[in-house]
């Protein structure tokens, strides 16, 4: 008798499993605007993120995988193409050329007319060093299904083994701590 009790139990636990894979939903990234701001001792600056990919899987409004990943070789900063030089240095991108980010975990904060607060954690990988962060996001369905997060969340360079660049003989100094805003969206793939 114990053992078709757990006969019975695996079976609804691999079931519940079947049924919960089932019901995700798969997104890909269709459009994205992602920039990082940083100040120094002469200017305040700014880099916007050029090539962006990804996915996500969404069951029950929740996000359950989000897997990120930029090109930094195409970072472009609004000071032009010496501070492009200068980070592309700085990240040491023809060794690492990408930055990636993966979900670990996430719960929902709050939800009020289809907007949802999401607070989660992932890691985030920049010049070969892996860091788990936390974020606060806002998600938001749009009325074509796709899916919309925004937020933004702060990074020191040194936490990544990264200098932060300095310029015309080292008189400009760009500080530690970058400031990365996002707002990603996410298309609902067919079938």
């Amino acid at each position: 008798m114990k053992n078709l009790k757990r006969i019975l139990f695996l079976g609804f636990v691999l079931i519940s499993f079947a049924t919960t894979i089932s019901a995700q939903d798969a997104y890909s990234v269709q459009s994205h605007e992602v920039v990082i701001s940083g100040t120094s001792n002469i200017h305040d600056w700014t880099a916007q993120v050029m090539n962006l990919t990804g996915s996500a899987k969404i069951a029950e409004g929740l996000l359950t995988e989000v897997n990120i990943n930029v090109n930094a070789k195409t970072l472009k900063s609004s000071k032009g193409s010496i501070m492009d030089s200068k980070m592309q240095d700085a990240l040491n991108t023809e060794k690492f050329p990408k930055i990636s980010y993966k979900l670990i975990s996430n719960k929902i904060v709050s939800e009020n007319n289809g907007i949802t607060k999401i607070s989660s954690t992932g890691n985030l990988t920049i010049s070969g060093e892996s860091k788990t962060i936390a974020t606060t996001s806002i998600c938001k369905t749009l009325p074509n299904e796709n899916i919309e997060v925004s937020g933004s969340f702060d990074v020191l360079m040194t936490n990544y083994g990264i200098e932060p660049p300095t310029a015309l003989f080292g008189t400009l100094k760009t500080a530690n701590k970058v400031t990365v805003n996002f707002r990603i969206t996410f298309q609902k793939l067919k079938g």
